[in-house]
């Protein structure tokens, strides 16, 4: 069983070249100086950093080939799912426990996004079978399988894959608009495609993940990856900024009046609204505050800032939501804030706060 850190990824798009197995390849951006040219391109170390934590243990890393000066990247491994991979051993097994990784793990916007990544497969499920891990990450949004080395990519939907659009995550939605490692195909509802088994967690949730999955020709696929998102919303992944920075780790540098857009935020389902917004801040110093407003200039909610020592703390204020279902794109006005404020994420919710989604 892996444990929380190593399973849960922050996504990346964009892949286009595939490092060859057993080649070497995770420091993205640390090209060499007065390097001629760099022995990847940007998009090509992006991948490589990816193959390498999906394939690779903790303890292994994969090498870059050198550049014209010598100099090389090197690219640490996480999740070990194919450790052979660095002697290049890899087989038509070891290709489809990477493909189904590389492909749960791709992400058509490039934004990063926090997901849990788990296997019911008996090849995968001692490394990536659900855990109390999983506790924040309650929403299935589907399953990857294929064999990306042979063009071969596939995913289904999961029951809540529509959750999906408001933390900029889209394979499972429209499987079409993610290439690049592979033309990805729908293979339509995983309850459909997949032969699936469920654990019970400790709050009597369950996470449910494919053993095996069947793509839309009929061939069944051994290695596939279920994957399940959390509520939060990244603050930094906002659609449109004014008078905000955005960082990986959120959104910095507010300054009065500016504002945040994000679309498709989920306010929950008929007749049973989101009523609480809690956001994750880090507050040097109190005052001021941070306006919830609809697109359409409907004001929701005000949640004011105060200072919260070290760290960054959750912080929840009701927002007015009669009426409203289904998703909606939400405003994030800043009004007065002090230097230093950081807006991690945020997220809507019904009633208090549960402490397996804090």
């Amino acid at each position: 069983m892996t444990t929380k850190a190593s399973r849960l990824a922050l996504i990346l798009g964009g892949f286009v070249a595939l490092p060859a197995i057993g080649a070497g390849a995770v420091q993205v951006g640390q090209v060499p100086k007065g390097a001629a040219e760099p022995a990847l391109t940007p998009q090509q170390a992006m991948l490589w950093k990816y193959t390498a934590r999906c394939a690779l243990r903790a303890d292994q890393e994969l090498e870059s080939p050198s550049g014209p000066d010598g100099a090389t990247f090197k690219f640490q491994g996480a999740l070990g799912l194919a450790p052979q991979w660095q002697e290049g051993k890899c087989d038509g097994a070891c290709q489809e426990k990477v493909s189904s990784c590389l492909a749960a793990l791709t992400n058509q916007t490039g934004d990063h996004v926090n997901l849990s990544l788990v296997s019911a497969a008996p090849s995968l499920k001692d490394t990536m079978g659900a855990s109390e891990s999983d506790l924040a990450y309650p929403f299935q949004e589907g399953a990857f399988f294929g064999n990306v080395f042979a063009g071969q990519a596939y995913v289904c939907r999961g029951p809540e894959a529509d959750k999906g659009a408001q933390v900029k995550r889209f394979c499972a939605l429209a499987p079409a608009l993610c290439s690049g490692i592979a033309t990805f195909a729908d293979a339509g509802s995983c309850a459909d495609a997949c032969q699936m088994s469920c654990t019970t967690l400790s709050d009597g949730t369950k996470r449910c993940a494919a053993v095996s999955c069947r793509d839309p020709k009929g061939h069944v696929w051994a290695h596939p990856i279920t994957t399940y998102l959390r509520n939060r919303i990244e603050a930094g992944n906002a659609d449109t900024i004014d008078g905000a920075t955005s960082r990986e780790t959120g959104l910095e540098q507010l300054q009065n009046h500016g504002q945040a857009l994000y679309r498709h935020v989920d306010f929950g389902a008929p007749g049973k609204p989101a009523g609480v917004f809690v956001a994750s801040l880090l507050v040097p110093s109190g005052g001021g505050r941070i306006e919830i407003w609809l697109a359409n200039e409907r004001r929701l909610g005000s949640l004011s800032v105060r200072g919260g020592g070290d760290g960054y703390h959750d912080v929840q204020t009701a927002i007015r939501t009669a009426g409203l279902s289904g998703q909606h794109d939400l405003v994030l006005r800043f009004q007065g804030l002090r230097p230093g404020v950081r807006l991690k994420d945020f997220y809507l919710t019904r009633g208090s706060v549960p402490d397996s989604v804090k």
